[in-house]
Parts: C-alpha cells; structure tokens; sequence
C-alpha cells in the first residue's frame, strides 16, 4: 500500500474488522502491546510509512511505541523537548490535521521537532488524540515523506483506531 495515493484510498472490511480486533486483543496484554498494535494497524491500514503513539497520561508511566526507528527517535526528542504536534494534540485534546513541515507555522511552532523530523526526511505530520470519553491520555502521530497530508477517510480511521486504543488500555493502566 505504500505509495498509494490517498485520493485512492479503501480498505476491505476484513482488513477493518482485524485492526480492531489486533488492537483490543493487545490492550488486553497492557498498554504498551497496545500501543505497538495501533502503530502496526496504521501502517499497514493507512499507507502512512511511520506511525508513532504515546501513552501519557494524567499520573503513571508513560507507554510509546514506533513503526521504525526513526519514528522512535522523534517521539522520543519530541517528549524531552515538550514540544511537536503529539505534545499539541495532547494538550488541545485536538486533531493536528497535516502539517507541512517546510511551512513557517510548524517551523515557528515546533522548531526542535520540524527540524528533526525535516532531517529524517519526513515532510508533512498528523496527530490525533488517544481519547475516552472525557480525557485525552496520549497522541498517535502519523509521517508522511509527502507534503500532503492523508485523506479524511485515513484520518477518522486513525482516529478511530487511537480512541479504541484509549477505550482498551483505560480500565486495567489508567487510574
């Protein structure tokens, strides 16, 4: 799937009804299972190359997961710098809805993590919340090597996968 465009973009059913059930099943295990089956659930759904999420929440650990190395590197700077679209989507509890990261806000805003991401090769970013119904508890970030960002159908399936993660993780890792 990789280098499909998004304007193409569909998923059977099946490979639907599998992330979902890949994630629940790994959130049983703990968050960081859980984690590590949203990020693989969104490469392999969304056509997105790297996939990042982070746990975060209010007291506790703090969970992280990447699709590959260079996703791990960012998130991690990203967390010690306090900044980057996760840290944002975190706090707003609201979508980062893809960014160009050549474009002067995500240079004014994130200077640390444009600039490292840039150098990684990447060239647009989206985040959105992990979500329950009444608290934000972490951010899945998805990076692109396309200025544009995925289509709306990507993003509310992102989205979706990011809630079911929160939902799954909540009543045994979360206070």
């Amino acid at each position: 799937m990789r280098g499909m465009p998004y304007e193409a973009y569909q998923v059977d059913s099946e490979r639907l009804a599998t992330a979902f059930v890949e994630v629940a099943d790994a959130a049983v295990r703990g968050s960081a299972q859980a984690l590590a089956a949203l990020v693989g659930c969104c490469i392999s759904l969304l056509g997105v190359p790297t996939a990042s999420a982070v746990l975060k929440p209010p007291t506790g650990r703090v969970d992280m997961a990447a699709s590959d190395n260079r996703g791990l590197r960012l998130e991690q700077a990203s967390l010690s710098w306090g900044e980057g679209p996760g840290a944002d989507c975190r706090a707003s509890a609201q979508p980062i809805r893809g960014v160009p990261l050549a474009h002067p806000y995500a240079r004014a805003n994130w200077p640390s993590y444009t600039a490292m991401a840039r150098s990684l090769g990447f060239a647009c970013v989206v985040a959105v919340p992990l979500r329950t119904a009444d608290r934000t508890v972490g951010s899945l970030s998805l990076l692109s090597e396309r200025a544009g960002p995925p289509g709306a159908l990507q993003l509310r399936l992102g989205q979706h996968l990011a809630d079911a993660t929160a939902l799954g993780v909540l009543p045994r890792d979360l206070p």
